[in-house]
């Protein structure tokens, strides 16, 4: 089978666009290698997306899926591994090659780490990057957040509920968040703020994080530490598209098309003003909308 279109990832823009495809007629395939709803799966609570006052993050990315299922959408829990350029696109993985006319990419992106030696090792062994996910195994510990953006001051204030303290490093003089977060993190006792400051050296003991050493000498100790320094985006195959990018993140038109006919980009991985869920959903629609129009005019 030729599919109209094949869709890999499936957080808010994939899914945006499963949905508008399937509603357009298309013959739709989505390949998803991990957890629905991407990032939403890590993020704490969501509080500017219509329809939701507050609703957390993998609550949301819940009922994403269930109205993504409701379509009967056919759907494929694997990692594609690749995508093949031809007048007829080919989407790899490990189970086989499938055939589309057209593909979108949705990718998204990931948190970046420090890259710090031992980092790796110690992750889940003291470093995390998410804070609902990891938090209840620091209860009454003392916590690090690195960042001060508003992914880590939200998370501060959601650790500090839970941990004894909580101490926000970040590299620049002032916190760069939402004016609304920074008031709340300065108002939280058990928060406190190193400015200008890097962690330039973990520490450890029998495998786990016990503390970090900073620019200057000065040692923190701590049981954890979580990381929200900014994103990297994910393009995971093996073939190099020749995809027209900008520090890595894909250039697509009004339709979201990339340089390459036939293959689209929307959501984080593709180079633009506003990463929201709200944004990404409408790429999401647009592009399927797009391939819609498109394959109406050939017929």
């Amino acid at each position: 089978m030729i599919y109209d279109v094949i869709i890999v990832g499936l957080g808010p823009a994939g899914i945006a666009a499963a949905i508008y495809a399937k509603r357009s007629g298309l013959k739709t395939l989505v390949f998803e290698s991990s957890m629905p709803g991407g990032l939403l799966n890590y993020t704490n609570v969501v509080n500017n997306y219509p329809g939701f006052i507050n609703i957390t993050g993998p609550d949301l990315a819940i009922k994403m899926l269930e109205h993504f299922n409701s379509f009967d959408i056919e759907f494929k829990n694997e990692n594609v591994v690749d995508i093949i350029d031809g007048e007829v696109k080919k989407v790899v993985s490990k189970s086989g090659e499938y055939e589309a006319h057209n593909v979108i990419v949705a990718t998204g992106r990931s948190r970046r780490s420090l890259n710090l030696p031992g980092e790796k090792d110690l992750r889940g062994h003291g470093i995390s990057y998410c804070a609902m996910c990891d938090g209840h195994f620091y209860k009454d510990k003392d916590v690090i957040v690195v960042g001060g953006g508003d992914s880590s001051l939200e998370e501060a204030l959601y650790l500090a509920k839970i941990v004894k303290s909580v101490t926000i490093i970040i590299r620049s003089e002032r916190l760069i968040g939402n004016k609304s977060l920074i008031e709340a993190v300065e108002k939280t006792e058990n928060i406190h703020i190193k400015f200008k400051r890097n962690v330039v050296e973990l520490l450890s003991e029998e495998g786990v994080l016990v503390g970090v050493k900073l620019d200057g000498g000065e040692t923190i100790d701590a049981a954890g530490m979580f990381v929200y320094i900014g994103f990297d985006p994910v393009l995971p195959f093996e073939t190099d598209l020749a995809l027209e990018k900008e520090k890595g993140y894909i250039i697509v038109d009004k339709d979201f098309e990339t340089s390459i006919k036939g293959i689209y980009a929307v959501g984080d991985i593709i180079k633009k003003d506003l990463y929201q869920i709200i944004s990404a959903e409408y790429e999401g629609a647009s592009a399927a909308s797009a391939i819609a129009r498109k394959l109406t005019k050939k017929n």
